[in-house]
């Protein structure tokens, strides 16, 4: 099972990476980090804290995070963290907090003192920007996670 979710995982990566964006503009890097959280078999939520870097180097953004997932969710979680590209539809009027809203997309993780995953999400303002990871993400813990990941970004206070 462990081996099937980190194959899945890898897929996901390798999908996102060669997939082009022909409709897309690249914007910068984001980067998530959770404490973790527990996996109640059909669902869990981790908060998060993200960093956008635009990649024309002008300010980024600081946004408070939520995600959930809803599929196979057994275990626990420590430190989790996620790193994706950013890519907006061509002609998406970008502002501050631009990233803010919510996405969805699927995502697969597995750990045993360490792990990793990888979750492909499109959504924000008007369904105009797509997440795509641009490594397999890094997670302590014991954990085997398949499903449908919901994301919800806002501006951090």
């Amino acid at each position: 099972m462990i081996k099937q979710i980190l194959v899945t995982a890898a897929a996901l990566a390798a999908l996102s990476a060669a997939a082009p964006a022909q409709n897309y503009v690249a914007l910068g890097r984001l980067t998530c980090g959770s404490e973790g959280g527990m996996g109640l078999i059909i669902t869990s939520t981790k908060n998060l804290m993200c960093t956008f870097k635009p990649a024309d180097g002008s300010p980024g953004a600081v946004y408070a995070g939520r995600i959930t997932k809803i599929g196979i969710d057994i275990g626990s979680t420590g430190k989790t963290v996620m790193i994706w590209d950013v890519l907006a539809k061509t002609g998406t009027p970008f502002t501050e907090y631009a990233l803010a809203g919510e996405y969805a997309g699927v995502g697969a993780d597995a750990s045993f003192a360490v792990g990793g995953g990888a979750k492909v999400i499109a959504g924000g303002t008007n369904r105009a920007f797509m997440l795509q990871p641009i490594n397999v993400q890094v997670q302590e813990g014991l954990n085997i996670a398949l499903g449908i990941d919901h994301l919800v970004l806002a501006p951090a206070s």
